[in-house]
């Protein structure tokens, strides 16, 4: 459940759709990994390269701050609805962590929506972009 119920709907329609689903220990030599999995989602979404590489910058940033909380894996899933792309986290936190000023402003600025909240017991992290379609003129 998250703090919009608008949201709420969007994502009942995601879960009905093919998700990739990854778990990954927490540790950032698996950032990669991560990072590889987002773009791949990303590109099958629509999204132009610019836009792609904002996403995996933001999915960096939230599973970072996910394995600074925990020494537990981490389990991510990516799903594609309607030229937009969703990225979800979640750890069982052994110690607080938050976003720094910078993160929160490098998140803010490259995802069209993101949450980082607690969630019975877990940390849990939502981000979405959405592909812009910019008209191109034929010539």
């Amino acid at each position: 459940m998250t703090v919009h119920p608008w949201l709420d709907e969007m994502i009942t329609a995601i879960e009905s759709t093919e998700d990739v689903h990854l778990v990954v220990p927490p540790y950032t030599a698996y950032l990669r990994t991560v990072r590889l999995v987002a773009a791949d989602a990303a590109g099958r979404a629509g999204l132009d390269c610019e836009e792609v590489s904002d996403f995996r910058m933001a999915v960096d940033e939230l599973c970072h701050i996910l394995m600074q909380s925990t020494d537990q894996l981490l389990q991510l899933s990516f799903s594609v609805v309607h030229e937009q792309v969703v990225g979800r986290g979640a750890a069982t936190p052994a110690r607080p962590a938050m976003l720094s000023d910078l993160s929160e402003t490098i998140v803010r600025s490259v995802s069209d929506y993101y949450e980082l909240l607690p969630e019975k017991g877990r940390l849990t992290f939502l981000v979405i972009k959405q592909a812009s379609r910019e008209l191109v003129p034929k010539l």
